[in-house]
């Protein structure tokens, strides 16, 4: 029996071999088993994928990329390739050099290690770049032209603290509010002071002067002790415990350096560390954050919880609460994820508070003051649930969105209602977890992530139906192609016949799962791209595609900078107009195609110094070398709708193909060359001329168990198959 079979379009790309004998569903039969080195266009067709410019050399000194898009201006926009210890600069493809008439092609990080690469996280707003990472002070990167460049640390004030060694006492004074609420001062009865030349001292302790004037255990505690002079001289400490009748005082945390018999100190109600601590009323009720140092007596508070009165609060009536620490320091690590929303800079995690989100005062973005609460200041919200939450990332979309390594939340606004201290609630909408270090990126109003353990690509986007943020598995169909991956870009169409697309760096096989989406079609297409080496990390600035490619040349792994280009039909590629040779040191040893004025030459072998190579005939219009890569698109195994049911058990024969195109030079259908040259005079030395039409393999010989067709190509050109009519034969 012979059957005329037609597959339209190949819009459901690179098929999961798990959906093999899904021959029901109706994205079977518009599917590929193989699409490697090929793009999905909206029309259906498939098309070869752009080739790879040669940008930078790298060399192997360095093993640990991260790429970084910066969109200063619709002029200026930069990719940023930071390594260990630098940041390179590159605009429209070009390394700047001399930066900051250094003398330098880099800006100098010696901060940045190789190790905080993999999971650094950053945010942009107009010339500044934020860099986050839990174990790196964060930072800033202000552009000022295209090679002055400066690099410094986030001018952060009035950081966020927290009570890492909580700890309480009843100070043996009385304390008196000025207000009940509000913006208070509390003042210390004034009678508690001492001061002297300490007899002794050890690492958490100091021996008072002899004559101290605190003759009960319990007169200094609660206060604080600062060593005026001598040894240990400007440390200030909480009193933790007191002995009178020997004079030794304990204090916390431990001395940085011990004080001596040479130390001077005092002991006040009040010290400038006092900031940041609470004033709890235990008889009553009232509590106050201290938010500014007046005097050893007297200081600002903001109240949290009303005072009964102003009346004085006697010892015992009420405790001191410290233990407070900066939440982001050397000692506790630094945010984890940055990100710019309605005016606000919002911090995601970090090192020793990994379910925290920190929101800055309204457009005052490095200032963290909680102050009384109103609407304009500083936010913060922790994630409590009954698994664990750490921050990964913070997005800004139409709500703020917190990725974490067990679920998805949001801070839900409505239209007309700004985020405020009073209603910064962070709800649970879904629970995969995302995965550490990979990229979060946005592609038409959602999220776009890859799960926690690595094993699916998808979309977190507002559902108006449910009126709930729900997760779209975006690689449902293609998950054999999600094989570990380590970074993520989304690349937004600029014209009709391509899709935006997503790119999937993969970690096991160094090749990337590329998604090409047509969201008003429904349209998600995966396809496999590989390359002589492996994809190490990759970046969209605008609408060029950046990637770190680690390549084996001359015995020796190289790490290149390159970029997709729609000229290239080949990798690492080198390109210009008229010339008779281009040098190629990057790819030494390495063979090489030559396609000059559209001409492809015989391929030729890059040699040692000066690594030349010379063109057959010199190119009068352009030129390109690099290297070769494999291009596959094989159909799924026929499955014809016949009334007598499946021939999945019979043999079959594809007897021919009519392969519509556009524009195509070179094609090969199940191992036949397709012809694209006439007869005629002088055609061997003219470039092929893109073909537009239908071409026809004919005589297809053997019979297989899947009926399947084949496309490769044997040189570099253009190729781009709109769909496939073939005769089958089906046999018993």
């Amino acid at each position: 029996m012979r059957l005329t079979q037609f597959q339209t379009n190949f819009s459901v790309g690179e098929l999961d071999p798990l959906l093999r004998a899904r021959t029901d569903i109706a994205q079977y039969q518009n599917a590929l088993e193989e699409a490697t080195n090929v793009v999905v266009q909206p029309q259906g067709g498939i098309k070869r994928r752009d080739g790879l410019k040669f940008i930078y050399d790298f060399g192997s000194s360095f093993t640990a990329f991260k790429l970084i898009p910066f969109e200063f201006s619709v002029n200026d926009s930069y990719m940023l390739a930071l390594v260990a210890g630098r940041i390179y600069v590159f605009k429209a493809g070009v390394l700047q050099t001399n930066i900051n008439s250094s003398g330098n092609d880099y800006i100098a990080a010696s901060s940045i290690t190789a190790a905080m690469l993999d999971e650094m996280q950053y945010t942009q707003a107009v010339d500044t770049l934020i860099l986050c990472h839990e174990d790196l002070q964060t930072k800033r990167l202000v552009r000022n032209s295209d090679t002055s460049w400066t690099l410094a640390n986030l001018p952060l004030t009035n950081v966020p603290k927290y009570a890492y060694a909580f700890d309480t006492h009843m100070p043996n004074y009385t304390i008196t509010p000025s207000a009940t609420s509000g913006n208070i001062t509390i003042t210390a009865s004034a009678n508690t002071n001492d001061t002297g030349t300490a007899q002794g001292g050890s690492s958490s302790t100091i021996t008072l002067k002899s004559s101290s004037s605190y003759t009960s255990d319990d007169d200094p505690n609660g206060m604080f002790i600062t060593l005026t002079s001598g040894t240990g001289s400007g440390q200030t400490r909480h009193v933790e415990d007191y002995v009178a009748s020997t004079k030794v005082l304990t204090v916390y945390p431990a001395w940085d350096t011990a004080p001596n018999n040479t130390t001077s100190y005092k002991v006040e109600p009040f010290a400038a560390s006092a900031v940041g601590e609470y004033a709890q009323v235990t008889s009553t009720f009232g509590r106050a954050r201290y938010v500014e140092f007046v005097s050893a007596t007297v200081m600002k508070a903001v109240v949290e919880v009303p005072f009964f009165d102003t009346s004085g609060v006697i010892a015992g009536n009420w405790e001191s609460e410290h233990g407070y620490e900066d939440v982001w320091s050397s000692t506790r690590g630094w945010p984890r994820s940055a990100t710019f929303h309605e005016g606000r800079l919002y911090f995601g995690g970090s090192k020793s508070r990994p379910n925290t989100v920190w929101g800055s005062r309204v457009i005052d973005y490095f200032n963290f003051d909680p102050g009384t609460g109103l609407d304009d200041e500083s936010v913060e919200a922790t994630i409590n649930t009954n698994q664990l939450n750490s921050i990964n990332n913070v997005i800004a979309g139409a709500d703020l969105r917190i990725f974490s390594t067990g679920s998805e939340f949001v801070v839900i606004q409505s239209e007309d209602t700004p985020i405020t201290p009073s209603n910064f609630l962070i709800r649970p909408q879904t629970r995969l977890g995302s995965k550490p270090g990979v990229p979060i990126e946005d592609l038409n109003g959602a999220s776009v992530f890859v799960q926690r353990q690595g094993k699916s690509l998808n979309a977190f986007q507002f559902g108006s139906g449910t009126s709930s943020y729900q997760v779209q598995q975006i690689s449902v169909l293609s998950s054999h192609l999600m094989k570990n991956p380590v970074d993520l870009a989304a690349r937004r169409s600029t014209s009709t016949d391509e899709a935006d697309r997503l790119f999937v760096v993969n970690g096991d096989d160094g090749s990337m799962s590329v998604y090409s989406i047509l969201v008003g079609q429904n349209v998600i297409a995966p396809s496999v791209f590989t390359t002589d080496g492996t994809f190490e990390a990759v970046a969209v600035e605008i609408s060029e595609t950046y990637v770190i490619v680690k390549r084996t040349v001359n015995s020796a792994t190289k790490y290149y900078l390159e970029k997709f280009d729609d000229s290239l039909t080949t990798d690492s590629a080198k390109s210009g107009t008229s010339g008779s040779s281009v040098t190629m040191p990057h790819l030494q040893g390495k063979a090489v195609q030559i396609i000059r004025d559209g001409i492809v030459e015989p391929t030729q072998t890059v040699g040692a110094s000066p690594h030349t190579i010379t063109f057959a005939s010199a190119a009068t219009a352009t030129h390109q070398v690099g290297l070769n890569y494999t291009v596959q698109a094989k159909t799924m195994p026929t499955e014809p709708v016949l009334a007598s049911g499946s021939v999945q058990g019979v043999k079959k024969r594809i007897v021919q193909v009519d392969a519509i195109l556009n524009r195509t030079k070179d094609l090969t259908i199940n191992g036949k060359q397709i012809s694209f040259r006439n007869f005629g005079e002088d055609v061997l030395d003219t470039a092929i001329q893109p073909f537009t039409g239908v071409k026809t393999a004919h005589g297809i010989l053997g019979y297989s168990a899947t009926g399947q067709i084949t496309l490769t190509q044997s040189v570099p050109l253009a190729m781009t198959v709109l769909g496939l009519e073939y005769k089958l034969s089906v046999g018993s």
